[in-house]
């Protein structure tokens, strides 16, 4: 066999939807989905299962692909004496979440790919991250690792019998682990804390290099900022880093959007994909910074957004697609880096002071990840200082169309056009209170078209599942799905002052209080009578985005003062005190709680509210009738 794949070869991934998946269908590893069928197989053939997950728009994910997954040597063993298996995180995001933990317990950090051995039960004796073919300054190879892994499996059995039956109680024990706790009273002022400690007064965000949008840590802060003293202090926080953000090369200049991270502190040189969660939470950070300061930036920011979302990610039917690669033709970034020579060609005699605007040089800004050399291309940023200028600058908005027009001639990233539904509903509901602050009716009018071909495509015979492409549906709705769906019905209803969108959300709401949810208060992110994962996890703290139990708690709170429902209230309250413990010891890994947590405090106090009962009649309810402004 060739070192490297041939079409002729196809594995079992060539029937699959997705486009992760479908990207690996041509490598001579024979991989095998996620499912009963490969795990008996492992029980059959008594192998190991090499279970590797990632997503379509990963950079490494690439790079172990073309190492690893397409070499002759790799595939041979993998084939001969293990059972591969690959997973979308993205389609199944519980399982990722599983064995994430698990990664992320056995080496304290984690990442994608994610590379997991697992028994024929399911249950992992080893994880990491991304693994080079060959072992190198000190890295274990795969190579390395998978013959290590066979000596172990075929000559000391009990060890990895006793390393499964360990992980997988913790597993488990972790699950049913009760984390309630009185929330204590000054927690938002314990969170603002937290992140001015982590806060960077120089280059703004929170802590050093890798920095991540994470938006919702800054709604946290514009909340809090209202409440507490300080509140001046803790906005210059806010600005400070939403300014920076738009100014670096996190932001694509050119074409609008978000990259996914800066990969310094400075926000400057971007990890280049583009997710669909990052445009949602970052449009609604903008939106909630702009009805705070007016500042005409924000709402700038938020139209740029928009377009981008509109041009790129939205499909026929009005649903928005995950994510944009960050590699072009096996090259991070190659479509949004200039050189100097060529942007000058573009842009014509206003080019010398634009370059300088961006910090351009002939040696180029953008440097070789491996060698640290200059590549003689540079990445669009400009200081935060000159942004204001920039965003109104007649030469630059004259330039702009040009060079995105002379961007679309060279070869484009991936989209990743599947459709997920807690990324959508976080887009949606982004849209409707955009919609709102900015009465723009084409914000409106995306939020709907794509609430609307969510429901007609992911919703069959009463059952919602977590996605779909090309009308082929993925896994059964997990939490966040449900979570996200039910806060964008409650933004919609706020947005059209149409009750429907209630009815959508109790929905929603429902199927989560059902399937979901604890008496306790405790949320999970598999309904009940999912059965092909090792445990059922809890939904808890706010990673790259707000966790599904976050979001419940705030669908459930604006629900329940809609309708001035303290049921409802009552249930948001026991979602976030059943984190008590975890959210009071690390209040900044629970922002979008906390943030919930002061919604519920409000709600609680709404004078309508007495003995726990509420008495607001129906034609009082807070819902605004904002359709005929907009």
């Amino acid at each position: 066999m060739a070192a490297n794949a041939t079409n002729a070869h196809r594995n079992r991934l060539s029937t699959e939807q997705s486009p992760y998946l479908l990207q690996h269908a041509s490598n001579p590893v024979d991989w095998m989905p996620w499912g009963n069928e490969a795990f008996e197989r492992a029980r059959q053939l008594d192998r190991p299962v090499f279970l590797s997950i990632g997503y379509a728009t990963c950079h490494w994910c690439h790079v172990m692909e073309r190492e690893s997954f397409e070499h002759a040597a790799v595939a041979d063993v993998l084939n001969n004496h293990f059972v591969a298996v690959k997973v979308d995180r993205e389609e199944r995001p519980d399982v990722d979440a599983l064995y994430m933990d698990v990664c992320q317990a056995m080496t304290g950090r984690g990442g994608w790919p994610l590379t997991v051995l697992t028994d024929a039960q399911r249950r992992p004796f080893f994880a990491g991250t991304y693994f080079p073919r060959e072992g190198h300054h000190g890295r274990m190879g795969l190579l390395d690792l998978l013959d290590r892994v066979l000596h172990v499996w075929h000559n000391d059995r009990p060890r990895i019998a006793e390393q499964c039956a360990s992980i997988a109680e913790a597993l488990r024990n972790q699950a049913a682990a009760s984390a309630a706790a009185e929330v204590p009273h000054d927690i938002l002022a314990t969170a603002v804390e937290a992140h001015q400690r982590l806060y960077d007064a120089q280059y703004g965000g929170f802590g050093s290099a890798p920095k991540f949008p994470s938006a919702h840590h800054l709604l946290l802060l514009m909340q809090s900022s209202t409440v507490l003293e300080g509140g001046t202090d803790i906005m210059d926080m806010v600005t400070s880093t939403l300014d920076a953000m738009r100014a670096g090369g996190l932001y694509d200049h050119v074409g609008g959007g978000f990259h996914r991270y800066s990969t310094d502190r400075q926000w400057f040189m971007p990890h280049f994909e583009k997710m669909l969660y990052d445009q949602a939470m970052l449009m609604l950070a903008y939106s909630e910074a702009y009805r705070k300061t007016a500042d005409p930036l924000y709402d700038n920011v938020v139209a740029d957004v928009a377009a981008y979302v509109r041009c790129e990610m939205t499909s026929p039917r009005g649903a928005f697609y995950s994510a944009q690669d960050a590699d072009t033709e096996g090259v991070e970034g190659s479509t949004y880096v200039w050189t100097l020579d060529e942007f000058s060609q573009v842009v014509g005699p206003t080019a010398p002071r634009l370059a300088a605007l961006f910090g351009m040089t002939t040696e180029g800004t953008m440097h070789d990840e491996a060698t640290g050399n200059a590549t003689g291309t540079n990445i669009l940023a400009c200081a935060p200082a000159a942004l204001r200028t920039l965003v109104s600058d007649a030469d630059w908005l004259a330039v702009r169309p040009r060079l995105m027009e002379r961007r679309t001639l060279r070869p484009q990233p991936l989209t990743d056009d599947k459709v997920l539904c807690d990324w959508n509903g976080l887009m949606i509901g982004a849209l409707a209170r955009a919609s709102v602050v900015f009465a723009n009716g084409e914000y409106q009018r995306m939020a709907v078209n794509a609430y609307r071909d969510v429901e007609a495509s992911a919703k069959v015979d009463g059952r919602w599942y977590h996605g779909y492409r090309t009308n082929v549906l993925n896994a059964s709705a997990i939490v966040d799905d449900h979570a996200a769906l039910a806060w964008a019905a409650t933004e919609l209803a706020l947005a059209t002052g149409q009750e429907q969108w209630l009815d959508a959300a109790r929905g929603h709401l429902d199927i989560i209080v059902d399937q979901f949810m604890d008496d306790d208060g405790a949320i999970y992110v598999t309904a009940r009578h999912i059965t092909d994962v090792l445990a059922r996890q809890r939904s808890d703290h706010d990673g790259a985005y707000p966790s599904g139990a976050s979001v419940a708690a705030m669908a459930m709170t604006t629900y329940g003062r809609a309708y001035a429902d303290a049921l409802w209230i009552e249930r948001a309250r026991r979602i976030v005190s059943a984190l008590g413990q975890p959210l009071t010891a690390s209040p900044y890994g629970y922002a979008m709680m906390i943030h919930a947590w002061h919604d519920i405090q409000q709600a609680i106090g709404d004078p309508w509210c007495r003995d726990g009962v509420c008495q607001r009649p129906l034609s009082e309810q807070i819902i605004p009738s904002n359709h005929e402004r907009i």
